[in-house]
C-alpha cells in the first residue's frame, strides 16, 4: 500500500484515494465544501488547499491522487493565506444573515469563517442579490447565499438520477438552478438540505422551528418502509421536529427519502389516541385491560382458547410482536396468531444504481422480517383474513388487534366481524376507524416514543430509540400484553425493552448471542 506524509504523519492509503480522503481518514481535518464521499468530485472551490512538496503551487487535496513517499502539508503560512482569501472570496456577495438563518449552527461557511477567515473584508462594494426561485413544497432556496459549490446539481444528476439542477450562466453571472424554472419532482430532494454546506437550501417543513445546538438528537430508525434507514431524530421541548439521515454505508449510506422525513409531523398529529376507550368512551387504562382480561381468561378456561384471534402488526418492534406471541401461545393457548404481511419486490441493499431503485421499498412497514422471526405467523392457525371471516361466523369471539389500522386494509371483512365479536380489542397511535369499531381501546407509542429494534428484510437488527417522551396513556404493546398476562395470572419477569430483547435471544435462535448493548449503530446482520 503506499504510503504518504501529511503533517508529519506517516499514514498508509489505498491506491486511488485523494490527499483530503486518506487525511479525513486519519483525524487530519481539511477545511471543504465541494467535497462530499459520496458525490464526484468537482474542485471547484479551492477550500482544501494544501502544500505538496516538489511541487510549485497548492493543490486541491479533494482533486490529487497520493503517490508513495508524497509529502503534503495542511497548515503552512502559504495554505492558511490561500483559505483567508477563498473565504473573503466566498464571502464578497454572501448576505451576513446568520442570525435568521436557519442553516446556523451547522453552517460550513460560518464555522470556517470563525476559524480560517479574516477579521475584516477588504470589498466595500455593493452586494449582488438574485431573483427568488420556487422549488416547491419541501426546499426552500436562498440563492443570495450560494457559494457555488454544486453539490446539488452533481447529487440530483449522479445519485437521485433525475437531473433537476444545473449551472445557468458563467463568470459573475452564474448560478444554480432548475432547468425549466419549475419546482422539484424527486422523491429524494429533501437530501439537499444536508448536501447544501451553507444555507441556500434549506426544509420548508422545518424552516424557522428551533435552533440546532436547543434541540436534543438520537440515532435511531426511520419507520416508514423495510429498508430501515438510519436516521437522526431532532426533537425540541419534548416535540419531534425533523429525521436527518445518519450514516450507515450497508443499509442507506447517508440518503433518506421524503417520505420518511415527513413521518414526523405524525407524532404530534391532530388524530393521535392519547387516552383509553372503552364503548366510545374514555375509560381507565386498567379497567380497560381488566376487561379484556376477564374476557379471554373466561375462553381459555372454559376450553375455547381459539375462539380468540390475536393480530400483531409489522409497525411495531422486535420486543412488542414476541410479546404479543408470548401472550398468545403461554397465557391464552391460541394458534390463530398473525400479522398484516406487506410486500417487497425492490432490491434493498445500497448500490451504484439512481436511489429510486434501492432506497424505496414497496413494503412499506418497518418490520415484516422481524414479525416473522417473532413466530407472529399462522402456524397451524389462521392467518389474519381468516380470522375477520371466523369472527363474522361466530367461530371466533374475541379479538385482540394490536397496533393495525385493519378497517384500511380490510374494511368489509373488519367491518363484518366487528359487529359479530364478544369484544373487540385494539391498541392504536392514531384514532381510525379500527379504533371506532372496537370495544375497548388503549393508546399505542409512536415509533418515536420506543425504545426496542428493528430486523429489516436482509436480516439486519437495528436499534430503536426513544426521541421524545410518551404522550398521555400511551404505552409500547410488549407492556400492554405484560398487563393483559398478568392479570390473567401469569407474572413475565421483564420491566424493559432490553430484557424483552435478552429472551428473545435465549428463545429465537437467529438472534442468539445479541443484546441491545451488542449491537452496534450499523446494526447486527443475522446468519440467515
Amino acid at each position: 500500500m503506499p504510503k504518504v506524509i501529511i503533517d508529519g504523519k506517516e499514514l498508509e492509503a489505498k491506491q486511488g484515494q485523494s490527499v483530503l480522503q486518506v487525511a479525513l481518514e486519519n483525524g487530519i481535518f481539511i477545511p471543504h465544501f465541494c467535497f462530499h464521499p459520496q458525490l464526484k468530485v468537482a474542485g471547484n472551490c479551492r477550500m482544501c488547499l494544501v502544500e505538496i512538496e516538489k511541487v510549485p503551487k497548492l493543490q486541491i487535496s479533494c482533486g490529487t491522487p497520493i503517490r508513495d513517499g508524497m509529502v503534503v502539508h495542511t497548515d503552512t503560512p502559504k495554505v492558511k493565506e490561500a483559505r483567508e482569501a477563498i473565504l473573503e472570496f466566498l464571502l464578497i456577495n454572501h448576505p451576513l444573515d446568520c442570525p435568521v438563518c436557519d442553516q446556523s449552527g451547522e453552517c460550513k461557511l460560518q464555522d470556517y469563517t470563525f476559524e480560517y477567515g479574516k477579521k475584516e473584508s477588504s470589498y466595500r462594494e455593493e452586494k449582488k442579490t438574485h431573483v427568488k426561485k420556487d422549488l416547491g413544497e419541501y426546499i426552500e432556496m436562498e440563492l443570495n447565499r450560494c457559494i457555488l459549490c454544486t453539490r446539488c446539481v452533481r447529487y440530483l444528476r449522479d445519485v437521485a438520477g433525475t437531473e433537476e439542477f444545473c449551472l445557468h450562466e458563467r463568470g459573475p453571472h452564474a448560478e444554480v438552478g432548475p432547468y425549466l424554472e419549475k419546482p422539484l419532482t424527486s422523491p429524494f430532494q429533501m437530501n439537499l438540505v444536508e448536501l447544501c454546506p451553507v444555507g441556500a437550501l434549506t426544509s420548508k417543513p422545518f424552516r424557522f422551528k428551533a435552533r440546532v445546538w436547543l434541540m436534543d438528537k438520537v440515532r435511531t430508525i426511520c419507520p416508514g418502509c423495510s429498508i430501515g434507514c438510519n436516521v437522526v431524530a431532532w426533537s425540541y421541548s419534548g416535540k419531534l421536529l425533523r429525521f436527518t439521515p445518519a450514516e450507515n454505508p450497508d443499509v442507506n449510506r447517508c440518503w433518506l427519502c421524503d417520505y420518511g422525513r415527513l413521518l414526523v409531523d405524525r407524532v404530534h398529529s391532530d388524530d393521535r389516541l392519547l387516552v383509553s376507550m372503552k364503548s366510545g368512551e374514555r375509560a381507565n387504562r386498567k379497567d380497560v385491560i381488566s376487561e379484556i382480561a376477564t374476557k379471554v381468561k373466561e375462553l381459555v378456561e372454559s376450553k375455547r382458547s381459539n375462539m380468540v384471534g390475536i393480530i400483531g402488526s409489522a409497525h411495531l418492534t422486535n420486543e412488542d410482536n414476541y410479546a404479543i406471541a408470548k401472550l398468545a401461545g403461554e397465557v391464552v393457548g391460541t394458534e390463530n396468531l398473525a400479522y398484516m404481511a406487506g410486500e417487497n419486490k425492490r432490491p434493498i441493499e445500497p448500490c451504484d444504481k439512481p436511489l429510486t431503485e434501492w432506497l424505496v421499498s414497496d413494503d412499506k412497514t418497518p418490520n415484516t422480517r422481524g414479525a416473522r422471526d417473532m413466530r407472529v405467523v399462522p402456524g397451524k392457525g389462521m392467518d389474519v383474513k381468516a380470522m375477520l371471516g371466523a369472527a363474522a361466523r361466530g367461530e371466533i369471539k374475541a379479538l385482540l388487534v394490536f397496533g393495525d389500522d385493519l378497517a384500511a386494509s380490510l374494511p368489509d371483512e373488519f367491518r363484518a366481524a366487528a359487529a359479530a365479536l364478544d369484544v373487540l380489542f385494539v391498541t392504536s397511535t392514531w384514532i381510525n376507524n379500527t379504533t371506532g369499531l372496537a370495544s375497548l381501546v388503549l393508546p399505542e407509542a409512536s415509533f418515536a416514543e420506543k425504545d426496542g429494534t428493528f430486523t429489516n428484510e436482509p436480516g439486519r437488527v437495528q436499534r430503536v430509540r426513544s426521541a421524545v417522551p410518551l404522550q398521555g396513556e400511551a404505552a409500547p404493546a410488549w407492556a400492554t400484553c405484560k398487563d393483559i398476562a398478568s392479570m390473567m395470572g401469569h407474572d413475565w419477569h421483564f420491566g424493559c425493552e432490553a430484557e424483552v430483547f435478552a429472551e428473545i435471544a435465549q428463545v429465537v435462535s437467529l438472534y442468539h448471542g445479541l443484546s441491545h448493548d451488542k449491537i452496534p449503530f450499523e446494526g447486527a446482520k443475522l446468519g440467515v
